[in-house]
């Protein structure tokens, strides 16, 4: 008796993958290889890369694709199985993807990690690579991006400032040495001061990419001596020379386009239960961007021989503590800024 009749041998349907027609045929391991014999004697053989395992539906039988086009479909689930073992390490990764495409456990544990894999995406891969992609940016790109978000301010909520001159002269002079220091320690940065008055703002300033920083008249009229303005000059060139403008543009192109391969929709991205992830996401990273501009700005601060206490005091101007409000779990987690209190305490605790 030879080896070919003496192997275990499974019963199916063969598929040429040129017609429809099937044809009943026998398979089994020969010599390391798959061995196919058809209803009308003809014998054909597979080497051990040309046989993959497919996926089995269900109940449904199981198929064997054989070389660029055939399959052998079996309801011999088993027996399939064994056919693929036999053929030793060549197939053995197909038969790991076969138990996990029909164990309901090894599904769950594969989506419990897709997850895993995503949300880590989400909340420190995409930071990492916005961090990246913003360094590698050309200037030019950071210039015209911020030059054209102050055009579009000035279109919709800002006006030319309403200070007088001397008054506005009289901050940029003071401003001055600070923003001297800023170009000798960070030369590659350009920061331009900018007044605008905005009542729909409030009490306001802000850094664009290029390094706009825009103050407006309010913010200027809360402050009772300039380095007050100063401190704040720090906080947003914290922003500034650490690119968090252009950071923000990035990660919100890269959180849409993340949303969009999760749900397979570009519209999807804006959906509420697509998109409440991603805004967590964002909330998280503008805090970190906050934190990072304070401790820029405390830095700088000790350097230039400004006492911290004036970011204290235009911040509880600012943002006064209200009675009874001691900032809630969900205010806190949702807010794109540390709570005040906390910012308060860390630069009290600098003098």
């Amino acid at each position: 008796m030879s080896a070919s009749d003496s192997a275990e041998r499974v019963a199916g349907r063969y598929f040429d993958g040129h017609s429809s027609q099937a044809r009943d045929a026998q398979a089994w391991v020969s010599d390391g290889h798959l061995s196919l014999r058809l209803v009308d004697g003809q014998v054909l053989q597979f080497a051990p890369s040309q046989v993959r395992l497919g996926m089995q539906v269900g109940s449904a039988g199981c198929y064997l694709h054989l070389g660029e086009a055939a399959v052998l479909e079996s309801k011999n689930v088993a027996g399939v199985q064994r056919l693929v073992r036999g053929l030793r390490a060549a197939t053995a990764g197909t038969l790991w993807l076969h138990r996990l495409e029909v164990s309901p456990r090894l599904i769950l544990l594969s989506l419990l990690l897709t997850l895993a894999l995503m949300v880590g995406g989400v909340i420190w891969g995409v930071p990492w690579a916005a961090d990246q992609i913003a360094r590698a940016l050309p200037e030019s790109l950071e210039e015209l991006a911020g030059s054209e978000a102050l055009e579009a301010i000035d279109r919709t909520w800002a006006e030319p400032s309403q200070l007088g001159e001397a008054r506005q002269q009289a901050v940029l002079a003071h401003m001055q040495p600070s923003l001297q220091w800023l170009t000798e320690q960070y030369p590659e940065r350009s920061l331009k001061v900018h007044f605008r008055s905005a009542p729909a703002l409030g009490a306001n300033a802000f850094a664009l990419p290029g390094g706009h920083l825009v103050f407006t008249d309010a913010m200027v009229s809360l402050a009772r001596h300039d380095d007050e303005l100063v401190a704040v000059l720090a906080h947003e060139a914290g922003h500034a020379v650490h690119r968090h403008g252009m950071r923000n543009l990035v990660q919100g192109s890269l959180l849409v386009f993340v949303m969009a391969s999760m749900t397979g929709d570009i519209s999807a991205a804006s959906d509420l239960v697509s998109g409440v992830p991603a805004l967590l996401a964002t909330l998280a990273y503008r805090r970190g961007m906050e934190e990072e501009a304070d401790d820029f700005a405390l830095e700088m601060l000790r350097a230039r021989h400004i006492a911290p206490s004036r970011f204290v005091d235009i911040m509880q101007r600012l943002d006064p503590p209200q009675e009874g409000d001691e900032g809630g779990t969900v205010s806190r987690f949702l807010s794109t800024h540390p709570p005040t209190p906390e910012r308060i305490e860390r630069f009290k605790d600098a003098e």
